[in-house]
């Protein structure tokens, strides 16, 4: 009863404590010390925007702290001739970043709205150091077939009374029990999908049970343990070479989160598909750096074609205030000469924006006191291309196609490794141990039993397991599901890749009417300019025999000049629009890095990756073969692809100065001798033909008599200023026009293209006469490539 009363009145307090604690005032922190000094660290924010501190501290380019040209305070410059070739090579050679010119386009810089989806060389090594599911690299596949070594070691002391006596202890006598355990075990997957395994156990006990005598223990303390092997052999889920290199081994793979995407031949794929999207950065940013320098080309002859316009506008405008005309006209002239200074300060602008991008992706400086002056001149050749040669090349160099035929080829591989998986799992198992018994761990005293380590050197004692382990998902329809996902995503990049071919037929087509649509411009453009300039003639001439001209004879002399200076305007235009629509038919075709003799082509490696290299290849060179075994790797690779360092046929490298040592350190030699230099690229074109030839028609316009002789394709600017125009309401009687040379750009009538460099020299030779009913047939060369592609 008091037993009762008593958990009764336990129960109650407990209750009325809670209640109490539900309804009182918060806790305050009570501490042993009374302390009365004030906060020190208090804050009532948890989402506060803060700046990481720097590991590395890092500093400012110090480039970037040079202001940019400005269109009203422009310093003397230094003209810097460049060849389109030296613009693509410098924005190779400082590519660590790839840039392009998504900044015009977009508005703002990929760099800026997506930094970490940006390319750049370290793209394909951090693929191939890839370690997480489903974008693993080939290192991280090829550690799953490492070995595993596990050992445990534990020691104890256990101290149990006895409640009844036995093995020599007496009732109420307490046993005395200390144990030592040490497991110790390795474990190798193989690449037949088996797994060999060595395991090496000790077992110490010592207790205070007397020893010796009938039915009692013969060592107080005693050691016993074993050597075992195992090994284990998937029979039909999971077997084989070929599902081990496809999927890795079958116990270390997480199936429901990485399927069959975790073996070597996939990762090798994934490395392959990360330098195909790598090449297609590249090809991006040569062509952004082509087209910018024909952009920054043409802002030059329009700049050059406004200053002359204003300087007629100007000699106009003196010849009327000579004259003493009436305000109307010399109001109007006034006019004009602020609509020619408006469109020099636009052009102007037009100049320094093209030229700082064209910095921008050759990565110099955003003024360092010279001015990049393009001195190659666009081709004016027609260039027609056959379509089945252009065709077949589009479809050999095209980097998005062969990315296509490995995510196939990957597909492929994967299926068939899933339908390894619908299979049962049966393992066979087998296991062979020997056993020892010993009073000491390790003593050789001819006693069989006196040590451990030399019972089992007696092999006395051995033992034996063999069997089979079976285990299968009732239905297996998870395997099921996977095989039928895998076909049906490889029938969807199957018609993906017919999908990608017509695309690209598309696109090539669209480039040739691109092509086609500037040059019958141009065509049409040199008729306007001759019949400007004959214009601009006959003003001139009834200008000069005419005694009393009146304000309508000058108007109509300016009249022709505009005209004509528009003429020549469009022409520019479609010139180098031409010329971008022939380096967008290359970029389609897929050839704008071949064409420019640019070669994709793995750096130099650490001597110590090289030393490991060449130690794997010794111990290849001395193993014994496997007759039984299948060794050699599934075939999946159809040779090297066009653009590629390795298609030159070349056994060696590109040596690269200073890719591996700092620029102050010489560069170490790899094993095998110093690298060979850069061959040069084999061509693959059309013998060179007279560029000025019925393969090459140029656009030239009859001769005009007194027509003044062109400049010298060598000027280059000497200053960049915008042009002196009176402020608006001075007196404009003192303006004296523009002096001679002030911007000396070669004039756009010289259309005999003598600066043209060897790759234009080279394109003009490849250029076949518009005559469609010539057949045309392709180059031997690709079309070996093409058959070969096709085969794989």
């Amino acid at each position: 009863m008091q037993t009762s009363q008593k958990r009764m009145t336990v129960i109650v307090m407990m209750t009325s404590l809670l209640l109490q604690g539900c309804a009182a005032e918060k806790l305050r922190v009570q501490y042993l010390f009374r302390n009365d000094q004030p906060l020190s660290y208090y804050e009532d924010v948890t989402s506060a925007i803060e700046y990481p501190t720097e590991t590395e501290p890092r500093k400012t380019d110090e480039e970037l702290l040079t202001a940019p040209r400005s269109i009203r305070s422009l310093d003397e410059v230094e003209p810097w001739e460049i060849h389109l070739e030296e613009c693509i090579r410098m924005a190779l050679a400082e590519a660590t970043i790839l840039r392009d010119n998504s900044v015009v386009r977009s508005g703002q810089s990929e760099i800026l709205q997506r930094p970490q989806g940006t390319a750049s060389i370290y793209d394909p090594a951090i693929q191939q150091t890839g370690f997480l599911f489903g974008n693993r690299g080939y290192e991280a596949a090829l550690a799953d077939f490492d070995a595993t070594a596990t050992t445990s070691l534990t020691w104890g002391r256990n101290e149990t009374p006895q409640n009844a006596g036995t093995l020599g202890l007496a009732s109420g006598e307490t046993q005395q029990l200390e144990t030592f355990a040490l497991q110790s075990r390795i474990e190798k997957p193989l690449g037949n999908g088996g797994t060999v395994a060595v395991e090496h156990d000790i077992n110490y006990e010592g207790n205070n049970r007397p020893a010796g005598g009938l039915g009692q223990q013969l060592f107080p303390s005693s050691y016993n343990g074993l050597i075992q092997a195992e090994y284990r052999q998937p029979l039909l889920a999971g077997a084989g070479v070929e599902f081990n290199q496809i999927a890795g081994p079958l116990n270390q793979g997480v199936r429901g989160v990485s399927g069959v995407s975790q073996g070597i031949l996939i990762s090798r794929i994934n490395g392959d598909i990360a330098l195909t999207a790598f090449e297609s950065r590249v090809k991006t940013l040569v062509r952004d750096v082509e087209d910018q320098y024909w952009d920054l080309h043409l802002a030059l002859r329009l700049y050059q074609s406004e200053i002359d316009s204003f300087k007629d506008l100007v000699a106009y405008f003196a010849r009327l205030r000579d004259r003493g005309e009436g305000a109307d006209n010399i109001l109007q002239s006034e006019a004009r000469i602020y609509e020619a200074d408006a469109r020099i300060r636009g052009s102007l602008a037009d100049i320094l924006q093209h030229e700082s991008r064209l910095r921008r992706l050759c990565h110099l400086p955003m003024n360092d006191g010279k001015f990049l002056y393009p001195v190659d001149s666009p081709s004016e050749a027609l260039l027609s291309p056959d379509w089945e040669a252009s065709l077949q090349e589009a479809f050999c160099h095209r980097h998005e196609l062969r990315q296509q035929k490995w995510e196939i080829k990957s597909l492929e591989l994967q299926l068939k490794a899933a339908r390894s998986l619908v299979r049962p799992r049966l393992d066979m198992v087998s296991q062979y141990r020997i056993n020892g018994f010993g009073d000491d761990l390790a003593a050789w005293d001819g006693n069989p039993l006196g040590s451990m380590y030399q019972n089992l050197g007696d092999n006395d004692n051995t033992g034996w397991n063999f069997g089979v382990q079976a285990s299968m998902p009732v239905g297996l329809r998870s395997a099921r599901i996977q095989v039928s996902n895998y076909e049906l995503r490889l029938r969807k990049n199957r018609a993906l890749l017919d999908e990608m071919e017509r695309e690209i037929a598309y696109e090539l087509s669209t480039s040739l009417y691109e092509m086609q649509r500037w040059y019958e411009l141009a065509d049409s453009t040199t008729r306007r300019m001759e019949a400007s300039r004959r214009y601009k003639i006959a003003a001139e001439d009834k200008l000069l025999s005419t005694e009393n001209v009146s304000p309508d004879l000058f108007n109509l002399l300016l009249q022709a000049k505009i005209q004509e200076r528009d003429a020549e305007q469009a022409f520019m235009r479609s010139i180098v629009e031409y010329n971008k629509a022939i380096n967008s038919l290359r970029f389609n075709k897929g050839t704008t890095l071949v064409d420019h003799e640019i070669y994709l082509a793995e750096g130099n490696w650490h001597p110590a990756a090289a030393e490991f290299a060449l130690r794997r290849a010794v111990e290849r060179t001395y193993a014994k073969d496997a007759h039984r075994l299948r060794t050699e790797p599934i075939e999946f690779v159809g040779g090297a692809a066009p653009g590629s360092w390795e298609s030159l046929g070349t056994d060696s490298r590109p040596f690269t100065p200073g890719a591996l040592a700092g620029d102050d350190q010489p560069l170490q030699e790899l094993p095998g001798g110093p690298m060979s230099p850069v061959p040069g690229a084999p061509d693959f074109r059309m013998p060179p033909q007279d560029s000025q030839g019925p393969g090459a028609p140029m656009l030239q316009p009859p001769p005009i008599e007194g027509e003044v002789p062109p400049m010298n394709d060598s000027t280059a600017p000497k200053i960049l200023e915008p042009a002196p125009v009176p402020p608006a309401g001075d007196d404009i009687t003192g303006f004296t026009p523009l002096p001679d040379g002030f911007l000396d750009v070669p004039s756009t009538s010289n259309r005999d293209n003598a600066g043209r460099t060897r790759f234009w020299q080279r394109l003009h030779s490849c250029a076949v006469e518009d005559d469609r009913s010539q057949d045309s047939k392709p180059l031997p060369a690709l079309s070996v490539s093409v058959d070969r592609l096709v085969s794989r």
